[in-house]
């Protein structure tokens, strides 16, 4: 196990939060664009959405 220096103690934590807030952020987006579509999709009869 390699000895982690103090500098690495404190990146770790800033690369972890700053990923996570990144891939939650892309979430988010996503699902504002996403969310008219399905929304759309899911008043529309003629385009059933779980295929029923």
């Amino acid at each position: 196990m390699p000895h982690l220096s103090p500098l690495n103690w404190l990146l770790a934590p800033i690369i972890f939060w700053s990923i996570l807030i990144m891939f939650s952020s892309i979430l988010w987006w996503s699902q504002i664009i996403m969310f008219p579509k399905m929304s759309s999709s899911l008043l529309q009869p003629s385009t059933p959405l779980w295929g029923w």
